[in-house]
């Protein structure tokens, strides 16, 4: 997977776990979990577990560490991330892995409870996956990803993500109020690198808000722009609008 925290394609979202802490989902599609973990054969401990439970027959030789807080650190780490992945989960969890290796020890547990189904990934079993989202669905996790980014701005997709839900719900204010509120979070991103783009971007943000008539949002972006006389043109009132007027008025005159 990509350094990035999200990857967007035009039918679904790929997240990793410190977003999809924050969402839930009827299905959740785990790619390669076990596979691109540094731990590798370290998952075998879980066998010493098993053996502690009595869940290995006497003829099931398996070979494993013996766990130790120090050296299986990581271990609980990864766990930790497996667990937000099956409880973030309403319906299914679809677990994918190039190879059997690594993933074996914790599937032969799961196995043994009757936790978990085995199949082969073929056509009909990603037809079996593509389950298409309504639209009150993408509207309400839209709304979702957008209170996870006020929390998170530094995570560089996330409102593009939230535009995209919206596109599919129909609902064109969030739509607009996401993608301009993007453009804002990567406007200030930019404002040390490349102060033109930066501006263009606050000046798109703004027409985008004046639409959806977000006075207060519009005159965030030209405040950011230093245009404090459009600042107090589109504050008139609240408390916050006396202000930003009368440091507008100051500066002018």
């Amino acid at each position: 997977m990509q350094s990035r925290e999200i990857i967007i394609v035009q039918w679904a979202w790929v997240l990793t776990g410190p977003i999809i802490a924050h969402i839930d989902s009827k299905d959740v599609l785990l790619y390669n979990f076990f596979g691109s973990s540094p731990l590798k054969n370290r998952w075998r401990v879980i066998y010493e577990y098993m053996k502690e439970q009595e869940m290995l027959e006497p003829t099931e030789l398996k070979s494993y560490p013996n766990f130790s807080d120090s050296k299986h650190n990581l271990l609980c780490s990864k766990l930790k991330q497996l667990y937000v992945a099956i409880t973030r989960t309403r319906q299914r969890l679809w677990i994918c892995e190039n190879t059997e290796e690594y993933s074996r020890p914790l599937f032969d547990y799961w196995r043994k409870k009757g936790l978990v189904q085995f199949k082969e990934l073929d056509d009909s079993l990603a037809q079996a996956m593509k389950v298409a989202s309504s639209p009150e669905e993408w509207r309400s996790r839209g709304k979702k990803i957008t209170l996870v980014v006020r929390l998170q701005l530094y995570y560089q997709n996330n409102y593009e993500m939230a535009t995209m839900c919206f596109e599919r719900a129909g609902d064109s204010y969030w739509e607009r109020k996401s993608k301009a509120s993007g453009l804002r979070a990567n406007a200030n991103r930019l404002h040390d690198l490349n102060p033109e783009d930066s501006n263009a971007m606050l000046r798109e943000a703004a027409e985008i808000f004046e639409g959806i008539g977000m006075a207060e949002s519009v005159a965030q972006c030209f405040s950011d722009l230093g245009d404090y006389k459009r600042v107090g043109m589109n504050l008139s009132f609240g408390i916050y609008g006396y202000t930003s007027m009368s440091f507008a008025y100051k500066v002018l005159y």
